[in-house]
């Protein structure tokens, strides 16, 4: 089960996830500042409130499978301490857009956008950027869960399970 989790050699389940989240957050808080600065601003009030639901609902398959990544890194890896700060900006990240939604809400039914949640949006869209920079950093610093095999046959890269083997494989 927890391999299914993870996703497959060089085809790791949590980075595509965060794509997810994060264009939903990011369409969620454009639309708040676009309404606010008056561009359909009903429109943007109900479509940000689906869009930040989105990413909410995408961030629990993203939790899982990024603690399954986490905790597949050696305890005395700086990696595994990087990971322990990507995961406190993202869930902190996660839990201010929570309130966002719940924030704008009232705005959802009255086509207001409510200034708390533009705010908190705002702050809440700062941290998930911050939080996707150690992640990136994870990956393409320390190669967490990435496959490092440059003269693999385009099968073997491109079919789920064929590259499962590789001694290259940091997981």
């Amino acid at each position: 089960m927890v391999s299914l989790v993870k996703g497959f050699a060089g085809k790791p389940a949590h980075a595509p996830l965060t794509d997810i989240g994060i264009g939903a957050y990011t369409a969620g808080v454009a639309m708040l500042v676009a309404g606010a600065a008056g561009f359909q601003q009903a429109a943007m009030a109900t479509a940000s409130v689906i869009t930040i639901g989105v990413g909410l609902i995408a961030a629990i398959p993203t939790i899982i499978t990024g603690l399954v990544d986490l905790f597949g890194i050696p305890a005395d890896a700086p990696a595994r301490t990087l990971g322990w700060w990507h995961l406190t900006l993202m869930a902190s990240a996660t839990g201010m857009f929570a309130w966002t939604f719940e924030l704008q809400l009232a705005g959802y039914t009255s086509g207001k956008i409510i200034t708390l949640a533009l705010t908190i949006g705002v702050i809440s869209w700062v941290l998930l950027v911050a939080g996707g920079y150690l992640g990136g950093a994870l990956t393409f610093v320390y190669g967490v869960r990435v496959l490092k095999r440059p003269q693999a046959a385009m099968a073997d890269a491109l079919i789920p399970g064929r590259a499962d083997h590789g001694a290259d494989f940091k997981d």
